[in-house]
């Protein structure tokens, strides 16, 4: 029977047949006009279907004779390159292998489970995915798969009463494991045929899935039971994980980040020469955190990453790597020059994306690596969440700093200040996140000021507290979050008095520097060249601030205020007068004359400047010999740098208090020569922030002077609250 099959003659088949032809199923010469077959049945030929060609690009018509059908392209030139150019600047920058892989993973069915599929070739051409209902493991009865505990959320509510922010909350996006042992730039298409039934993961369900590598135990299987009834739970769960089998979401995003890390090593160059002498606002030399810490933990990731291939790299250590490089990409978005004008484009789209894996990263880490069994390193953790609000402050991007910052104090909090022993490493990042907490919320005015029913208790003990409450407790079982609303007072406030020392227990935890008196093993003046007394001073004027405009709120909307509260407000303002004068009044240690000498007293008049404004809210006029002074220091502090030092322009926090108080011209031009100064040099994000909201203010202040000299004077903080815009200068 098959010889008789395999010995038939085929059938041949012919295309372009008449339309009798075929709708008779006959075979047709095709001879024109009619065909032989029609006139040999004697049956009327119906004619041909006319061939489709694609009209020629000069634009010339088809010949009277020539009955063959014509299409016309559906788009014009110009407009499919239009569409070609907008796709390639959606993709990643690398190689075609990874701008497939892309495209294949953002038109995937999102519906489909990707864990367990082996799918090969661009757009998903080969799927070798095993059906749903075939090979499902039997699970036993009365046995439930635990869903991964996550850690202790951010608390909901601070000591002041109101609600944490719901952008306090790092989004949980979807897992994707980048296993960096595969990580490769081309397609070898001949793997495809190397694929076999005994591969894992293939036609088979998954060996491990997203339970067991973040840290639950799966369900017991019957066939091989690795533990023992009876054994030790905390031995099991030291046991080494399995990591989940690759799918094609992981096949992409390993040659996303392929692409992402192919200018890793000049990125790293870059931002140890470039980034970090801007991040520090004075010359000190070579020891930053930035370079002992970050940059070092960047490099032995990446080395992992890349050379060694490790699986085992934790969400935070990516995190942080991610979040550097893209600090040196969005510092190089924001050069300007002959050599880099074409570049900003590539590096700004770089930027984004390293961001955005950073992002991912740390929103993973938070949830599954604060607690065992998969606990990151509270460094690591730390450092990650630091570089993420540099990489806000360097881009400008004050939508995700304050989220940041509040994450950052929850892992301070939650696992930092909880130690016994700190270690030096570790105190070296609570300096940097104090530097960029204090300064930054400095100049964050968009609290809801309306008052708590905390704060109205602590009206009517007009703020008075024991001393024995003032010390944060490290066994604190769920410290509270601090968002700057809340306003310590001590007996006879005195807290103030910075001729006395605080104790190790103290100074080691006071991470908002609300206590300001002198701590001997403080490391300011090492990372920052700034003394602990002036970060302490602005932290208390914030505070102040924020609590004597909730005080003011409570009066206008009728709350019961005491006039004994106010008087305590006042007096703790006349304390603090009193210090942030006299800090400014003494002499400058060491020789004045070099750059860090210039921009204390650039610092000290600014903070005097900050004080009246925020607390007194006197007029600028007042302020114009402190905002001189400080134009005066910023000027001489650009003087006395080194020549062909590659050194940061300075603080712009300085520049910003005193501008947005000068009222004269020569002031006003002396204040933007400087920005524009620092602009060239590649400076951050604020810099050209802090002028445009001078700019925009100075125009509505003369407006102001001429034609409405009753009412107040606008300031920076009408202006920022108006606007809803959060100018970032830490």
């Amino acid at each position: 029977m098959t010889a008789a099959k395999s010995g038939r003659p085929r059938r041949s088949h012919t295309l372009g047949a008449c339309r009798t032809c075929r709708r008779r199923h006959v075979k047709c010469d095709q001879k024109r006009p009619v065909c032989r077959t029609c006139r040999t049945l004697g049956v009327p030929c119906e004619g041909f279907t006319s061939e489709v060609r694609w009209i020629r690009d000069n634009g010339g018509s088809p010949e009277p004779e020539d009955h063959n059908g014509t299409r016309r392209h559906l788009y014009t030139e110009q407009s499919r390159l239009l569409m070609s150019t907008s796709l390639g600047s959606n993709l990643v920058s690398g190689s075609v292998s990874a701008s497939l892989a892309e495209i294949d993973l953002r038109t995937r069915d999102s519906e489909r489970a990707p864990v367990g599929d082996i799918v090969v070739g661009p757009f998903a051409v080969l799927d070798f995915a095993p059906d749903a209902s075939q090979n499902m493991p039997e699970q036993p009865q009365g046995d439930s798969v635990e869903e991964p505990e996550a850690p202790r959320s951010l608390p909901q509510t601070v000591s002041s009463g109101t609600a944490v922010p719901p952008d306090a909350h790092l989004e949980a996006l979807p897992y994707i494991n980048d296993s960096p042992s595969h990580i490769d730039d081309f397609l070898h298409w001949s793997d495809i045929l190397g694929l076999s039934p005994d591969q894992p993961g293939f036609f088979q369900p998954p060996m491990a899935d997203l339970d067991m590598y973040f840290g639950v135990d799966p369900q017991p299987d019957p066939t091989t039971q690795s533990v023992a009834i009876g054994e030790d739970v905390t031995q099991a769960s030291n046991m080494p994980l399995m990591t989940p089998p690759r799918s094609a979401i992981e096949m992409a995003s390993t040659f996303l980040d392929a692409a992402a890390l192919a200018d890793a090593p000049f990125l790293f160059k870059h931002f140890n020469e470039n980034v970090v002498p801007q991040l520090m606002i004075m010359p000190l030399g070579e020891k930053s955190p930035w370079r002992v810490l970050n940059l070092a933990a960047a490099m032995a990731t990446y080395n992992d990453l890349t050379i060694l291939g490790s699986q085992s790299i934790s969400h935070a250590r990516l995190a942080n790597l991610y979040g550097l490089l893209a600090c040196a990409a969005s510092h190089l978005s924001l050069s300007s020059g002959p050599n880099v004008a074409n570049s900003n484009q590539h590096w700004e789209q770089a930027a984004y994306q390293m961001f955005e894996q950073a992002r991912d990263r740390m929103g993973k880490s938070l949830k599954y690596e604060t607690r065992e069994p998969k606990r990151a390193k509270y460094k690591d953790q730390l450092m990650a969440i630091c570089c993420l609000i540099e990489y806000t402050v360097i881009s400008g991007q004050h939508q995700h700093a304050r989220s940041f910052m509040v994450n950052a104090e929850f892992i301070l909090r939650m696992r930092g200040l909880l130690k016994h022993r700190i270690s030096q490493k570790a105190r070296l990042l609570h300096h940097v996140y104090t530097w960029l907490r204090l300064v930054g919320e400095s100049t964050f005015v968009l609290h809801d000021y309306n008052p708590s029913n905390s704060f109205i208790e602590a009206l009517d003990v007009n703020f008075q507290r024991h001393r024995l409450d003032i010390a944060p407790r490290a066994e604190e079982p769920e410290p509270h979050l601090d968002d700057f609303l809340r306003l310590e007072a001590h007996d006879a406030d005195s807290d103030l008095n910075i001729n006395e020392p605080k104790d190790k227990q103290v100074g080691l935890h006071d991470i908002h520097l609300q206590d300001s008196r002198s701590f001997t093993d403080t490391l300011y003046k090492q990372i920052y060249g700034i003394p602990e007394t002036w970060l302490s001073l602005v932290s208390q004027t914030t505070r102040l601030a924020n609590a004597m405009e909730t005080f003011r709120i409570a009066q206008r909307s009728g709350r019961n205020t005491s006039l004994a509260a106010w008087e305590t407000l006042y007096r703790r303002s006349v304390r603090l007068e009193n210090l942030i004068c006299s800090c400014d009044l003494s002499p400058i240690r060491g020789d004045p004359s070099k750059p860090h000498g210039h921009m204390l007293r650039a610092l000290n008049s600014a903070l005097v400047i900050f004080f009246y404004r925020r607390i007194r809210r006197v007029h600028p006029v007042i302020m114009a010999a402190h905002v001189d002074s400080a134009i005066d220091a910023l000027a001489q502090f650009t003087l006395s740098l080194l020549p062909g030092r590659s050194t940061g322009p300075g603080a712009a926090w300085p520049a910003f208090i005193a501008g947005c108080e000068a009222l004269t011209t020569p002031r006003r031009e002396s204040i933007l020569l400087w920005l524009e100064n620092a602009i060239s040099t590649c400076g951050p994000a604020g810099f050209r922030a802090a002028r445009e909201i001078m700019m925009e203010l100075w125009s509505r202040q003369d407006e102001h002077l001429h034609t409405n000299r009753g009412e107040p004077m606008p300031t920076w903080i009408d202006f920022v609250r108006e606007k809803q815009i959060w100018p970032l200068f830490c």
